[in-house]
């Protein structure tokens, strides 16, 4: 039901107590009827009939939904039954017989205010309802654009900080290279040539690094790419063989479990984290992964030995403080956040161990 048929109703409904009003003051002579009778109707009745024209005028310029407009048309059904249902209890309590032009009067009456006290209820709390979601709406939409614009600026920040600083160091590197080759320019020594090209080589790779998960960088991509995935421990094993480690990597088998939800992303995502525990793990180290139950979740650990987390990565956890272990385990906390938990367990006894917490498929 539209606002408008609402609307319409309430109209004609009040143009019908006018009317009505006004052909019970012309057909009736003073001297016939109570005069306090006819002016009540005229005034009460009539004056009701106006105000539900006035509200439906009002609701013609509104737009409510179906459920709003049925709830008005509630309120004022009950406002009517309410009320001539009062009079209609109350009037033989103080008068012992009612003449049928009597009940006519209180049946009028009745029925006008209380139609008109239940169509304006029903119209100011449409009206309050509609506001308030609104004002969720317009909440929710502001949260959603700041969370947008912090996303943007963590961007901004990456690229800035990250490409734009390792394009800049690799043109000075490379200007340093083009002296040392040129007609006449002093010669540099091997170990500051091999310098340069270890650190083009060095930046080159930040900016791989970022390039390739640049993509979960910007605004949140919700909920899209997510489904579940029955072997979660074959998966961790395909990402460790497709991603180049100096360190050993070795994946617990795990019984037949249930079937959790990732993004389409995790195999690089896990990749990614690897990558990132590798470069605090020492040359002879390794990496364990296990996987286990808890409270209903799948938590997958990766301890690497012996490993030592920098204090300014650990100061500023998943926050891209440097290019090698800072940046990669913030890039990867943000694409994992999109479907499970990764935090820092431990880094005790020269071991550094994070969990990623994985909710299971709902059976």
């Amino acid at each position: 039901m539209q606002t408008r048929q609402v609307a319409t109703v309430l109209v004609v409904g009040g143009a019908g107590l006018v009317s009505f009003a006004v052909v019970h003051f012309l057909i009736h002579e003073i001297n016939t009827v109570p005069t306090a009778h006819i002016v009540t109707n005229l005034v009460v009745a009539g004056g009701a009939g106006v105000g539900l024209v006035y509200v439906g005028y009002w609701l013609s310029e509104q737009s409510f939904s179906p459920s709003r407009n049925r709830r008005i048309l509630a309120w004022t059904a009950l406002g009517a039954v309410t009320l001539l249902s009062v009079f209609v209890v109350a009037q033989p309590l103080v008068q012992d017989a009612v003449t049928p032009e009597e009940f006519l009067h209180i049946v009028q009456v009745s029925l006008g205010m209380g139609s008109l006290f239940g169509a304006t209820i029903g119209a100011f709390e449409a009206r309050a309802l509609t506001r308030a979601e609104e004002a969720t709406r317009a909440e929710s939409r502001l949260a959603s654009m700041e969370d947008e614009r912090d996303r943007w600026n963590e961007l901004t920040t990456v690229l800035r900080h990250y490409v734009n600083n390792s394009v800049t160091v690799i043109n000075f590197a490379l200007d340093e290279l083009q002296r040392s080759v040129n007609e006449g320019a002093v010669r540099r020594d091997a170990d500051g040539v091999r310098d340069d090209i270890d650190t083009i080589e060095d930046r080159v790779k930040t900016i791989e690094t970022v390039a390739e998960h640049v993509d979960q960088l910007g605004p949140a991509n919700g909920t899209a790419g997510i489904s579940p995935v029955a072997d979660l421990c074959a998966v961790i094993e395909r990402a460790s063989q497709t991603t180049a480690l100096d360190v050993a990597v070795s994946v617990a088998t795990f019984e037949e479990g249930p079937d959790v939800l990732a993004g389409d992303s995790i195999e690089k995502d896990v990749a990614l984290l690897l990558e990132a525990l590798a470069s605090v793990t020492e040359g002879d180290g390794r990496i364990d992964c296990e996987c286990e139950r808890e409270n209903g979740h799948l938590v997958v650990r990766f301890t690497a030995t012996p490993a030592t987390l920098p204090p300014d990565v650990e100061a500023a956890l998943f926050e891209p403080v440097t290019r090698h272990s800072g940046l990669k385990l913030y890039l990867a906390e943000r694409s994992i956040d999109a479907y499970a938990d990764l935090r820092l367990v431990s880094t005790d006894d020269r071991t550094v161990t994070f969990a990623v917490d994985f909710e299971s498929v709902p059976e």
